[in-house]
């Protein structure tokens, strides 16, 4: 499958959740992997239904080399202490990008950790889960929700006031609005 880029106005969209694991979500689920698994420059860590154009609330991460799997995900906690607390020193925090807006990257000051509440698939069942993410894996997991809820990690970045930085022939150089 293709992965939609800005400006497409399906990215703004709030994803309907998943009723039940049936095969079209399945299949879903495996265009996901799929299609995430084949991305290279950049290599893809996440990858939200609504990247695809799949009006679900789902997506896979990454994680640990393995592609996990994250059905209408909620975030139940999250911790006080930002990344910038965590991260002073701006060479230490590491920069957000996204399939769907190529060549840009940014740094988001996010919670420094999360926990999700979500359902994955499991001998064809759906099992809810809980987990708490934290540091890069917590960015992860937070970007791909924003996903679900129409919000690109440039918003982000533009409402902390950050700065957006293109890739170029010459390195990653600010955005010019």
């Amino acid at each position: 499958m293709k992965i939609l880029t800005t400006p497409d106005p399906f990215l703004r969209k709030v994803a309907k959740p998943v009723i039940k694991l049936d095969k079209k979500v399945e299949e879903y689920i495996n265009e996901i992997i799929k299609t995430l698994l084949s991305a290279h420059d950049p290599e893809g860590v996440g990858l939200a239904a609504t990247q695809l154009g799949i009006d679900k609330r789902l997506f896979v991460v990454r994680l640990n080399g393995k592609p996990e799997v994250f059905i209408n995900p909620k975030i139940i906690a999250t911790s006080e202490a930002m990344l910038s607390n965590v991260y002073k020193k701006t060479k230490g925090r590491w920069l957000e990008g996204c399939l769907s807006i190529p060549k840009l990257w940014g740094f988001v000051d996010r919670p420094y950790w999360v926990e999700l509440e979500y359902l994955t698939p499991l001998n064809g069942q759906l099992i809810t889960k809980k987990r708490k993410f934290e540091d890069m894996e917590s960015s992860y997991v937070q970007h791909e929700n924003d996903h679900l809820n129409g919000i690109l990690f440039t918003d982000h970045i533009l409402k902390q006031g950050g700065v957006i930085l293109k890739e170029t022939k010459k390195g990653l150089v600010p955005l010019e609005n």
